[in-house]
């Protein structure tokens, strides 16, 4: 700090730099009420790790500290504040947990992409609540765009297609860059480049990151006349390889596209934007119900 505090404040007093645009809620209205709290460390007796952006648990106490509501959020990280199915064994479920909405994009954007902003978790319908974590939560879909997108595209590469569907409106970037669009159709996610040239006969490609994509995954890789399809066989996520199931029919330089069909548009884009960019079908809507879609969870 630059100079000593001059007023005493209450533990877990909540911490906030006004000039931070680029992560959290950033719409109005402005939210009513801001929570602090501790931060769990991998020796908490109680949790056994770190409370994060991409999992925790919340308790929430009336007056005289009676529990009236809980939840996980992100993972079963304290099994006894997870409302709802518990597991059991053979089911290959681990219990209830509200999703984290920011939990895939902040793992990504270590080397990629800044981290979501204007999404969140929240009940619906608004207030619903039957006692199951599972059920009463909802998130918007998101995602970030793996590679830029011009004015005039009609189809953009995204790091994630879960959650998106045919006719929905998304939303694209943010600030002054932001608009809306329609979706056409959704296709796979990735984007990326490879890193060194691939010669005929080759079936692994050094790619720049593998951030999307999936075994068994169509791809297209370079363009115009020199564009050819694939199936994926197998991603290393460490190495940056993807393993195609055929040899390559063609020859092709580094620094060529490599990626998933992604999301068509029904209109052309009215911006350019970046890489890194988000993509996400709702806001929050604080002070207002709200407003998610069910049938894309």
């Amino acid at each position: 700090m630059l100079r000593p505090l001059t007023n005493n404040h209450a533990i877990h007093a909540v911490v906030r730099d006004d000039s931070v645009e680029s992560a959290g809620y950033q719409g109005k209205p402005t939210p009513n009420q801001w929570f602090g709290g501790p931060e769990l460390t991998t020796n908490s007796p109680i949790f056994g790790r770190t409370i994060t952006i991409e999992e925790g648990s919340m308790v929430l106490r009336d007056a005289s500290g009676v529990i009236a509501d809980s939840l996980n959020y992100g993972s079963l990280v304290d099994p006894w504040a997870a409302e709802g199915y518990q597991a059991a064994s053979g089911a290959k479920q681990s219990g209830c947990f509200a999703p984290a909405p920011n939990a895939t994009l902040q793992l990504w954007s270590i080397v990629a992409s800044p981290i979501a902003i204007n999404t969140s978790a929240g009940r619906f319908p608004d207030g619903a609540d039957t006692d199951s974590n599972c059920a009463d939560f909802l998130a918007q879909a998101a995602a970030t765009l793996s590679t830029s997108s011009p004015a005039g595209a009609t189809n953009i590469k995204v790091s994630s297609v879960e959650g998106f569907i045919a006719g929905q409106k998304i939303l694209i970037d943010s600030g002054a860059n932001l608009e809306d669009a329609i979706i056409a159709a959704v296709g796979t996610a990735g984007a990326t480049t490879i890193r060194t040239a691939t010669g005929v006969g080759d079936t692994v490609l050094h790619a720049e990151n593998v951030t999307g994509f999936s075994k068994g995954q169509r791809i297209t890789i370079d363009s115009g006349a020199n564009a050819e399809r694939a199936v994926v066989s197998s991603i290393r996520e460490r190495a940056a390889t993807i393993t195609i199931a055929a040899p390559l029919a063609r020859a092709h330089a580094a620094g060529v596209q490599t990626s998933g069909s992604g999301i068509s548009l029904t209109a052309a884009l009215t911006r350019p934007h970046a890489v890194g960019a988000q993509v996400s079908n709702d806001v929050p809507t604080p002070g207002a119900p709200n407003q998610y879609h069910r049938g894309n969870h």
